[in-house]
């Protein structure tokens, strides 16, 4: 099923941006030394975020299906800074479920791989610019 999802984001002060998913908002900012204010994480933060919290609830959608308790799920994601062209890479995402039977671990990894910012990260994408 396909679906379209739209986020928007309005500038607030200095460099801070309010977005707005569905009826959620969150403030996007960066640090002093960046020229912001910190007032909220910054875009590539939330990316991380986006990866972060999108493995761990695939890792617990997992647990619930094997009947493995959710307590202590935690996921970490790093990523490097690069230039050449300026970006993320070199993503790392570390998935811990505690109590995870040694026999389970390959078909935890390829269900929690499945999730769409991880999928969509390992895609090539193409994004489109619209000035208005």
């Amino acid at each position: 099923m396909e679906e379209r999802i739209l986020v928007t984001a309005s500038w607030k002060q200095g460099v801070a941006f309010a977005v707005k998913i569905r009826g959620h908002e969150l403030l996007a900012d960066l640090p002093p030394e960046k020229g912001g204010g910190d007032l909220g994480p910054t875009p590539p933060e939330l990316l991380l975020a986006a990866l972060a919290s999108c493995s761990g609830i695939f890792a617990k959608l997992f647990a619930d299906r094997e009947g493995i308790t959710a307590d202590g799920i935690e996921v970490a994601v790093e990523a490097d800074t690069v230039s050449a062209p300026a970006r993320l890479a070199n993503f790392r995402v570390r998935v811990t479920i505690p109590g995870l039977p040694e026999g389970k671990r390959a078909k935890a990894k390829a269900f929690v791989e499945s999730c769409l910012v991880g999928q969509t990260l390992k895609a090539a994408n193409a994004v489109e610019l619209e000035l208005g």
